[in-house]
């Protein structure tokens, strides 16, 4: 199959989307299947590999460039040689609307991602109010995913809420894949400590993702401020980069939490994954999560992770057996962290467990279902 990418991100930005886009691309491709990689310039983008084609764009909002895909119709005119036989869109904006425009112009099918609870994003756009802005998100999702053909969410709790907007057409929830092997390889604990100044004794709780505004990070340090009042025996570690760093950096040191939490600001993906099995606790209070790849990524590694109950992360963590769910509350998250402080045969028999089920989310397994879905999708079309 010859398949065509549509998104409004790619490298050098690293997120889901992006990681997402790598993994089926780098999987399926070993079958055979070649992609087509539609995408905004960037100005960070040192080179462009083969077979990625770019288009101008403003860097608007924060790290992300805004496309303006009809500025290059020379371009456009290009994609009809590429003999694409489905189109898949990441995104439902400018360069989703290019996907879409080109599916029906080619007559070919179109697979459509919903990668994020985009209205719970709308801290992003300014001088709007959010109430009209979530209603207008709502209304374009309901009428872009129902001009397409089939609709993929990372998770069930996010086709559940697609139906609720009133999409109509068929949905299949299909994760991210990950590379366990990638996993295989954490830093030892003492080198770890060692690099970002970690006292011995103490046990690493960490965070791996985005530090921006819609991750909740505020509840995670108000968990934090409570544990460090009656316990010493821990460490957070934020890995990550992003909008609100600085500010957060500032509310560690306000809060005179700065011995508690260090900011090892953005890590390369490769090593990124070795900060997982280096941990004892992941800890994730993120609220707006499709999926949660990165909770996926320390269950791999053997971590048991203490993350809210919505969302993602409710179809990946079997609450009790391989990490904790709780509800959006101080008192309950810090109690959960505390009892897998102090228990260690509950954190290994929870990162035994945590090994064996992040089976199901292997990048083949989640590429085997992506591949079928094409396949299923381009049959349907023919009829």
């Amino acid at each position: 199959m010859r398949i065509g990418i549509f998104t409004e991100c790619y490298h050098p930005i690293l997120n889901g989307v992006v990681v997402s886009i790598d993994t089926f691309k780098s999987e399926l491709e070993k079958r055979g299947h070649k992609f087509f990689i539609f995408a905004p310039s960037n100005s960070k983008c040192e080179d462009n590999p083969i077979n990625v084609f770019r288009y101008p764009a403003l860097p608007w909002p924060k790290d992300y460039p805004l496309a303006f895909p009809y500025l290059a119709p020379l371009q456009q005119a290009r994609i009809q040689d590429l003999r694409l036989d489905i189109v898949h869109t990441q995104h439902m904006f400018t360069m989703g609307r290019l996907g879409l425009r080109l599916s029906r112009k080619l007559n070919i099918p179109i697979v459509h991602t919903y990668h994020t609870l985009i209205s719970e994003y709308v801290h992003y756009v300014p001088l709007v109010p959010k109430s009209l802005t979530k209603a207008a998100i709502i209304h374009l999702t309901r009428n872009y995913c129902n001009n397409c053909d089939q609709i993929v969410t990372p998770s069930p709790s996010m086709q559940k809420i697609l139906r609720s907007y009133g999409v109509k057409k068929p949905i299949e929830a299909i994760p991210t894949g990950v590379y366990l092997e990638n996993l295989a390889d954490p830093y030892h604990k003492e080198v770890l400590k060692t690099k970002w100044q970690i006292p011995e004794n103490k046990k690493i709780l960490l965070y791996v993702s985005r530090v921006a505004k819609e991750k909740n990070l505020d509840f995670l340090f108000r968990v934090i401020k409570k544990l460090s009042a009656k316990r010493q025996d821990f460490h957070l570690l934020v890995v990550g980069g992003g909008p609100e760093l600085e500010h957060y950096q500032n509310l560690v040191k306000t809060q005179e939490l700065s011995s508690y939490v260090t900011f090892t600001g953005m890590q390369e993906k490769k090593k990124a994954n070795r900060f997982f099995g280096a941990a004892d606790i992941f800890v994730f209070p993120s609220i707006t999560e499709t999926q949660g790849i990165v909770i996926t990524e320390a269950m791999a590694a053997g971590i048991p992770a203490v993350a809210i109950n919505k969302m993602g992360p409710s179809d990946i963590i079997k609450d009790g057996v391989d990490g904790f769910l709780t509800p959006l509350n101080v008192e309950t998250f810090s109690a959960r962290i505390e009892s897998l402080l102090e228990n260690s045969d509950l954190r290994k028999t929870f990162s035994r467990n945590a090994k064996e089920n992040a089976e199901k989310f292997s990048a083949k397994a989640c590429a085997d279902k992506m591949e079928k879905l094409y396949e299923k999708t381009i049959s349907y079309h023919s009829e």
